[in-house]
């Protein structure tokens, strides 16, 4: 019974020595992120003739994350992040295969994140990376107008799924 406690003080120390190190900031990947919520509705036919359409509700997210989105301390969206957002964008345009009804969108939220390393080198980085994907939203044709973005830093962290290597 007592293995439990220790095992996860372990891991947390694990952890911990992770994200004090510089060198090992590969293992914050899932806190170097935006991520993306579109909520609108998709107009339904109406069921009887002469009847007034109804809607479906929608919510879609996306998350432009690690390595392939960002690099360490930039705000620059890479080819990887830009990919990502280009599949909500599509389904928000075009629908997808079985539904092919475009989403009346009715806000985008985007929340950017950093770790704590870069939080501490750079306090707006979180904010520069959510604006960095409200521009590409609205480039790709979604209404700025809809758009809405906050940076969170590091006070919000995703669980990190990718450990430290030895």
């Amino acid at each position: 019974m007592k293995m439990l406690p220790l095992s996860a003080a372990a891991m947390a120390a694990l952890l911990a020595g992770c994200a004090a190190s510089p060198e090992l900031v590969s293992c914050l990947q899932p806190n170097r992120r935006v991520a993306v919520e579109v909520t609108g509705s998709k107009e339904k036919p109406p069921a009887k003739p002469g009847a007034k359409p109804g809607r479906d509700n929608v919510m879609l997210q996306a998350m432009a994350q690690g390595d392939s989105a960002w690099d360490p301390n930039g705000a620059l969206l890479k080819a990887g992040g830009q990919a990502e957002l280009d599949k909500i964008v599509n389904v928000v345009q075009h629908g997808i295969k079985k539904d092919p009804r475009p989403v009346n969108v009715g806000s985008i939220i985007i929340t950017g994140h950093s770790d704590r390393l870069e939080a501490a080198s750079n306090a707006d980085l979180d904010e520069q990376r959510a604006k960095a994907v409200q521009v590409y939203l609205a480039q790709k044709g979604l209404d700025p107008k809809l758009m809405f973005w906050e940076g969170k830093d590091a006070r919000e962290p995703m669980p990190v799924t990718k450990f430290c290597a030895d």
